[in-house]
């Protein structure tokens, strides 16, 4: 292939500003990496960037799994939309804290009859993952904990969490309660908009109002956070998260982080399912960090940049269509060698009697993975001189006779 054809170049959408037509063409994104995922234990993998929608890598992504506690982001993002008033006192009943014990529900250690604020409800619901405070939180936005779930069945179809059903406000194994890690990614993006639900999940530790059993406030820690420095795991840039663990979900983990230019959320599941005190949610989202820590958000190309060239034969002259860039590219790529866009559209091609299409593929590859695939289709407009066009005619003619 000539070497013009081969350009150091990334396209998202191209399109052909050409004097004499134009071009509609359609794009593929960029494949998730596999590579990203290799070695990792989780079943369920789905990281994207949230500016550009770009998925930097899937296992699994679409299909159905149990979300655990992750659930708790969703209980948390219904309630903050719905209690504006943080500093609002409210008393632990019977009915929020009745069964947790004998479900196995993790808890903040609120207890019936302490009064304790939204405040404290947000916290005990993000950070220990208690279920008291997410019970707690569901009675009081919506009247009881049937009503709430409806809301967040709701708030899932608003979000587009077509693939999820909820059946509690606490993530405990339900047949029919189920969703993707796609789902709960896209749930992480639209979270983290709420000012109050980046500054609560994001905490590493806070402390409740005094309660009857603890007089100076329930210390709460963040289960990421906690687990992390006690076995020494390292994940790095990573803002905020939520944990997640039943023996039929496994662990869960999902988190959003900023490095590199780029605005990531990620969730990896069902992980360790044979053990309550498996960590390998941790080390496989301390892998991926690592590991997306190559990448970088990189402009790729620019509005205008020449991406071909076709040049037109004409009797007495040449015409040269640019195919350009209409628009500025920004992607995440891994650092290092650059990605290689090929094109199969000739070089040159003669005007003949009547318009005519030439057309190709522009293909763009890095480290051997295709990224992006384009169809290209020119109109050649016919030959403009009359006398050349007479002895195409005749030469047709003769040829057709002969």
């Amino acid at each position: 292939m000539n070497s013009k054809k081969i350009r150091k170049l990334i396209v998202l959408l191209l399109t052909a500003f050409i004097a004499f037509t134009g071009m509609i063409v359609s794009v593929d994104a960029a494949e998730p990496d596999p590579t990203l995922y290799e070695s990792l234990g989780s079943d369920y993998i789905y990281v994207f960037d949230i500016e550009s929608g770009q998925v930097l890598t899937e296992k699994n992504g679409e299909e159905k799994m149990y979300p655990a506690s992750m659930t708790k982001m969703m209980t948390a993002i219904v309630a903050m939309e719905k209690l504006n008033d943080q500093d609002k006192k409210v008393e632990i009943t019977n009915e929020m804290v009745r069964g947790l014990d004998e479900l196995g529900a993790s808890v903040a250690g609120f207890a019936e009859g302490d009064v304790v604020t939204v405040r404290d409800l947000f916290y005990g619901t993000a950070l220990p993952s208690g279920a008291d405070a997410a019970n707690a939180l569901a009675i009081l936005s919506a009247g009881s904990i049937r009503n709430f779930v409806s809301m967040m069945n709701d708030k899932a179809k608003e979000i587009g969490m077509n693939d999820s059903h909820f059946a509690n406000v606490t993530g405990l194994h339900d047949d029919d309660h189920y969703s993707t890690a796609h789902d709960m990614a896209r749930l992480v993006e639209y979270c983290i908009k709420n000012e109050t639900f980046t500054k609560v999940f994001s905490s590493r530790k806070y402390t409740s109002s005094p309660t009857q059993f603890y007089p100076d406030g329930i210390l709460m820690q963040s289960t990421t956070w906690h687990s992390a420095e006690t076995y020494g795991i390292s994940l790095p840039d990573l803002i905020g998260s939520k944990t997640g663990f039943t023996w039929e979900a496994g662990h869960c983990l999902a988190w959003w982080a900023d490095f590199n230019g780029m605005k990531l959320v990620g969730v990896n599941a069902h992980c360790d399912e044979d053990s309550l005190y498996g960590i390998g949610h941790l080390t496989d989202s301390s892998h991926l960090l690592e590991r997306l820590h190559d990448y970088e958000k990189t402009t790729v190309v620019t509005q205008g940049d020449l991406l071909d060239r076709l040049v037109i034969h004409y009797s007495d002259h040449d015409e040269t269509v640019d195919i350009l860039s209409d628009e500025t590219i920004i992607e995440d790529m891994r650092k290092g060698n650059e990605p290689v866009i090929t094109s199969t559209l000739i070089d040159e091609v003669t005007a003949g009697l009547n318009d005519s299409e030439v057309s190709g593929i522009i293909r763009i590859e890095k480290d051997g993975r295709l990224m992006f695939e384009k169809a290209v289709r020119v109109t050649v407009p016919k030959e403009v001189k009359f006398f050349a066009r007479l002895k195409m005619r005749w030469n047709s003619i003769f040829h057709k006779n002969g």
